[in-house]
Order: C-alpha cells, then sequence, then structure tokens
C-alpha cells in the first residue's frame, strides 16, 4: 500500500514537473523581435546581407522571421495581424518590417540603421513584444467589423433621407402620378430606382480604387478626408440655419437650379411617351436614373464618400467591401422605394414634398453633427493615436 502511494506520488511530482518546465519553455520562447520579409525583395535582400540578424543573434536576441515564399497563408495572416496591433500604416505596411518592443521599423535604412545603432536593443531590452490581435475576417479586428457595419448602418440611414435624391424622385413622380396605367408607372419607376442602384454600386467601385490610390499618400489622404468632412459639416449647419428661418433659397448644399431646369425637360418629354404607351419608355427610365445619379452624386454623394474612405481605410478585402457597399446602396435606394409606393397609392406627391421641406432643418442639422463625428474621429485617430 505505502509502494503504491510513493509511486502515486512520485508521478505526480514527474508531471507538475514536466508541466512547470512545458510552462517556462511556453513562456520563455516568444521572441525578440518579428520580422516579415521576401526571398525576392531587393530591400530585404539587403538587410539579410547587412549582417544586422546575426549582429542580433550574437548578442543574444531571437528573431522570428516571417518570409513570404515559406508558408503564404501562416505570412499573409501573421503580417495582417501584426499590422493591426501596431496600427502601421497602409504605405508603411510593406516588406521589410522589423517589430520590436511596442515598436516597429518599416524599410530596409530603418531596420538596419536601429540595429546597428543599438536602438532597437535598447527597446527589446525595456518593452516586449505586443501579442498579435486576433483577426475576426481577413484584415480586420471585431472591433473594425463593428465599426465598419455601424458606419454603414449610420451613413447610409443618413443618405437614404438626402433632400437631393429625394428632390428628383417627386420630381420624376410628379410627371407620373397622373397617368393611367398604374402597373406601368410602376415598373418605371422600378427600372428608375434600379438605375440609381446600379450607378451607385459601380461609383462606390470606383471611388474605392480611386481612393485606394491614395494610401501611398496617407498624409494628404487624411488631410483631404478631414477638411472634407468638416467643410460639409459647417456647409450643412448653415443650411439648417437657412432651413430653420424658412430661407429656403439661401440654401448651399443643393443641387443648381440649371440641373433642376434640365431634368425637368427630360422628364417632360419621357412623360409624353408614357402617354403614347411607347415600350422603350422603361429604357429611358433606367436611362434618366442613371443620368440624375450622377448629376446629383456631388451633393448625393458626400456621405458616400465619407463613408467609403472610411472603408478603404480599414480594409483591402474586396468581398467584404462589395457586401458593405450593397448594404449601403440597399439602405440609399429604400426610402426612394417607399415614396414611390405612397405617391403612386395616393397620386398626392406635394403633400410627401411639402413634408420633406419642413424636415429640412432636422435632415440638415443630422448631417451636420455625423460629418463633424467623421472628422474628429479621423483628427483623433490621427493626431492622437499616431495613426501617422
Amino acid at each position: 500500500m505505502k509502494k503504491s502511494l510513493y509511486r502515486i506520488i512520485l508521478l505526480g511530482v514527474i508531471v507538475f514537473s514536466l508541466f512547470t518546465n512545458t510552462t517556462n519553455i511556453k513562456a520563455n520562447d516568444k521572441p525578440d523581435a518579428v520580422y516579415f520579409g521576401s526571398h525576392l525583395c531587393l530591400n530585404c535582400q539587403a538587410v539579410e546581407q547587412s549582417g544586422v540578424f546575426d549582429q542580433l543573434a550574437e548578442e543574444g536576441y531571437t528573431v522570428l522571421k516571417y518570409m513570404s515564399e515559406d508558408d503564404f497563408n501562416l505570412f499573409e495572416e501573421m503580417f495582417s495581424r501584426y499590422a493591426r496591433t501596431y496600427n502601421v500604416p497602409k504605405n508603411k505596411n510593406l516588406v521589410p518590417i522589423l517589430y520590436v518592443g511596442d515598436t516597429y521599423y518599416a524599410g530596409e535604412s530603418d531596420i538596419i540603421n536601429a540595429i546597428q545603432s543599438n536602438q532597437a536593443q535598447m527597446i527589446m531590452d525595456e518593452n516586449e513584444l505586443l501579442d498579435p490581435v486576433e483577426l475576426f475576417y481577413g484584415d480586420i479586428t471585431f472591433k473594425d467589423f463593428m465599426m465598419l457595419l455601424g458606419s454603414t448602418l449610420i451613413l447610409g440611414i443618413l443618405d437614404a433621407f438626402n433632400p437631393c435624391a429625394l428632390a428628383m424622385l417627386l420630381m420624376f413622380l410628379s410627371f407620373l402620378t397622373d397617368k393611367k396605367n398604374s402597373k406601368t408607372i410602376l415598373a418605371i419607376c422600378i427600372s428608375y430606382i434600379s438605375a440609381i442602384f446600379v450607378t451607385y454600386f459601380i461609383l462606390g467601385r470606383f471611388l474605392s480604387s480611386a481612393l485606394g490610390m491614395l494610401l501611398p499618400y496617407m498624409k494628404i489622404f487624411y488631410v483631404v478626408l478631414i477638411l472634407l468632412a468638416l467643410f460639409i459639416a459647417v456647409l450643412n449647419f448653415l443650411d439648417f440655419l437657412s432651413a430653420r428661418n424658412q430661407k429656403y433659397n439661401q440654401i448651399k448644399n443643393q443641387l443648381p437650379r440649371r440641373f433642376f431646369v434640365i431634368t425637368k425637360k427630360i422628364m417632360g418629354s419621357f412623360a409624353q411617351k408614357v402617354e403614347d404607351n411607347n415600350p422603350i419608355v422603361y429604357v429611358l427610365g433606367f436611362l434618366i436614373g442613371v443620368f440624375v445619379a450622377i448629376i446629383e452624386f456631388p451633393c448625393s454623394g458626400q456621405a458616400f464618400v465619407a463613408w467609403t474612405a472610411i472603408v478603404v481605410d480599414r480594409t483591402s478585402m474586396f468581398v467584404f467591401f462589395n457586401v458593405l457597399l450593397l448594404i449601403y446602396v440597399l439602405f440609399f435606394v429604400s426610402p426612394l422605394v417607399v415614396i414611390t409606393i405612397i405617391s403612386l397609392r395616393t397620386k398626392n406627391v406635394g403633400s410627401i414634398s411639402n413634408f420633406v421641406r419642413t424636415r429640412l432643418d432636422i435632415i440638415k442639422l443630422i448631417n451636420a453633427i455625423v460629418f463633424l463625428g467623421v472628422a474628429i474621429y479621423y483628427i483623433y485617430r490621427v493626431f492622437i493615436g499616431g495613426l501617422i
């Protein structure tokens, strides 16, 4: 009995010892630095050939290397995780890049100089590497996902009640609601709204590509975004004051009058073809929708541009961007669908127009607050959060 008890105690000591040793090994396994590079990258080759990694090894520092050719899936995952952890701007998120302590060095010269001057070693002595964040999908964290989804819902709903888009739809409906064939009119309106949906989706793809080209020039990108948001916020606040005092002729953030005149003529000619029961009206309805979406974009697309910039700044995932874009554009056209149905049923476009006009001050004020929020967010992120 005593022998059995002795054996059990001895086995427990051995297991505990193994567990303790394993834990210590894992704790001590954390490298002093993490390096991302490529065997084919000339700058990466220059870093390797400079002998700085041999210097670190001789000084007793361990560097964990991720090379893109060795295991690309692992490289891509860890590259994104460390970039998000250290909040690396996209114009610097390239190989070669070295993470030490709570900072990083991007580019051949920065890495070599930091090690040769012992600056990197001093940081490694004082601070451990940050633990890489977990990614929710692609290159975004769960926090990023919630922020992007939230901005899509807020700016999408805000854009949905944009006075420019609503005014154009109401003008279009005013030419159609007195027509007798309600099914034909409904089909034309669906064609018109579908054209706006498709046009905005294409514009969103174009905008994302255009803004993506600005990413190498991050300072310009963020400064333009902040100034644009502040300008639109001020413009909407001034319009709020004008609408509050019912001085609608002083509202600045709206389409120029000549665009309304041109569009009215086009829609008037179109309405005549509807009277003639010309089958081409469905195609013309779609083309008018494309035309309206383009000319109203400088007014109705302000929130859209701000939203696109936010998403492009946060993720490069093509599929994820398209899903968010689809949600945003669906929000944008949803009031157009509701107003169309109400107008065709009541045959009273005027009452809807008056309803929008009497609440124009609220719409303008909410726009001002949201755009001010976008500006403050990026001012904090850039100048306080140290994004650049």
